[in-house]
C-alpha cells in the first residue's frame, strides 16, 4: 500500500520536467530528432513504475480470485498453438508443379479461380509452341504468380487440384513478427517525437531556431513515412500470400499395331525411294554445275593457257638447240680432212 501512494508523485515529477523541457527550447539541438528527450524518458521510467505497481495489485486481485473460484480444465494445446499463430505475422509461400493436357484452358481456369477468390496474376509467362516449321510437336509451359488471401489460399489449392495434375507441392512460411512489431515500435516514437517538435516549434521565436526545428521535423516525417510505406508492404504480404505455378503441357501418346506388308508394297516402296534417289542426284548434279561450274571453266582456262605456254617454251628451246648441233658436227670435220694434192709441204 505504500508503495501506490508514490505513483501519483511520479507522474507529477515527470509532467514538471517535461514542462521545463518545454520552456527551454531556444536552444534546441539540431539533433533532438533523433533521440528521445529527458522528460519522456522519465516519464517512461515513471510510466513503467505505474505499470508494474499496477500490475502487482492486479495480480494480488488475481491471485484472490483464483483462490475462491474453482479450477477449470486446461484447453488442448492445438488451440493454444492455434492462438499463437494467429497473433503472429505470417507471410505464406506455396509452389505447385502442375501437368494438363488441356493447356490453354487450364490457364484461363486458374486466372478464374485467383480472380473469384479475391486475388490476382502477379506475373505470367508461357513458353514453347504447339507445331514447329517441321511439324513436330512441342510441349508448351508456362510460370504463373499469384496474389491469394492467405485464408483461401488451401482453397485455390484444392481448386487448381481439380483443374490439373500436381506433380509436386512445397510450402514454407516466412515469420516477420519481430519486424513488423519493431518498425511499429519505431513508428509510434517517431510520432511522438513529430508531437513534441510541433509543439517546440509554435512556441519557437527565433528564427535560427525554427530552422532547425523544420528540419528536424523532416527528418521525423521521412522516416515515418519509409516506416508506414513499410509497413503497409508487411501487411500485403501477409494478407496475400504468394502461389507460384509451373505448369507443363503433356500428351499422351497411344501405340497402334503396325500391318506388316507384302511383297508387292515392299516393292513399291523401294522402286519409290530409288527414284527418289536418283531424282534427288540429278538435282543434285545438276546444282553443282551450275554452281561449282563456272569456277572451273575459269581454272580450266588458266590451266589450258598455262599448258600452251609450257609448250611453246619447249619448242622454241629444242629449235634452238636443233640448229646448234650441225655447226658444232661441222666443225671438228674441217679440221681432220686431208690438205690439197696441188699443195706439198715446204722441205
Amino acid at each position: 500500500m505504500k508503495r501506490s501512494h508514490w505513483v501519483p508523485l511520479f507522474a507529477v515529477l515527470a509532467a514538471l520536467s517535461l514542462l521545463l523541457s518545454a520552456c527551454g527550447a531556444s536552444s534546441y539541438p539540431k539533433t533532438a530528432a533523433a533521440t528521445p528527450s529527458p522528460a519522456m524518458a522519465d516519464s517512461a521510467a515513471y510510466g513503467g513504475y505505474a505499470e508494474d505497481a499496477a500490475a502487482d495489485m492486479g495480480g494480488f486481485q488475481m491471485q484472490s480470485l483464483a483462490a475462491e473460484a474453482p479450477a477449470e480444465a486446461p484447453e488442448p494445446s492445438a488451440q493454444v498453438s492455434d492462438e499463437a499463430l494467429a497473433g503472429r505475422k505470417i507471410v505464406k509461400h506455396s509452389y505447385l508443379s502442375l501437368e494438363t493436357m488441356e493447356f490453354e484452358r487450364a490457364l484461363a481456369q486458374i486466372s478464374e479461380l485467383v480472380s473469384g477468390a479475391g486475388g490476382y496474376v502477379e506475373s505470367q509467362s508461357v513458353d514453347g509452341r504447339s507445331l514447329s516449321y517441321r511439324g513436330s510437336y512441342y510441349e508448351r509451359s508456362a510460370s504463373v504468380t499469384a496474389r491469394v488471401p492467405a485464408e483461401k489460399l488451401d482453397e485455390v489449392v484444392a481448386g487448381v487440384g481439380g483443374l490439373c495434375n500436381i506433380v509436386s507441392r512445397s510450402e514454407n512460411m516466412d515469420d516477420i513478427t519481430d519486424s513488423y512489431f519493431d518498425a511499429q515500435a519505431r513508428l509510434d516514437s517517431l510520432r511522438q517525437q513529430e508531437a513534441s517538435l510541433l509543439e517546440i516549434l509554435s512556441k519557437a521565436e527565433k528564427l535560427e531556431d525554427v530552422v532547425q526545428l523544420q528540419t528536424a521535423l523532416s527528418d521525423v516525417r521521412y522516416q515515418i513515412e519509409s516506416l508506414t510505406a513499410q509497413l503497409k508492404r508487411m501487411d500485403s504480404q501477409v494478407t496475400y500470400s504468394y502461389l507460384n505455378m509451373d505448369l507443363r503441357e503433356v500428351v499422351e501418346y497411344q501405340e497402334t499395331a503396325a500391318k506388316p506388308k507384302t511383297f508387292g508394297e515392299k516393292l513399291s516402296a523401294a522402286a519409290t525411294r530409288a527414284g527418289n534417289h536418283l531424282v534427288a542426284s540429278v538435282q543434285g548434279l545438276l546444282l553443282f554445275v551450275v554452281e561449282v561450274g563456272p569456277l572451273l571453266i575459269l581454272w580450266a582456262v588458266i590451266i589450258l593457257a598455262i599448258l600452251l605456254a609450257v609448250r611453246a617454251i619447249l619448242r622454241a628451246a629444242k629449235k634452238r638447240r636443233g640448229k646448234r648441233a650441225p655447226k658444232q658436227l661441222a666443225a671438228p670435220a674441217a679440221q681432220g680432212s686431208p690438205a690439197p694434192e696441188n699443195e706439198k709441204p715446204q722441205e
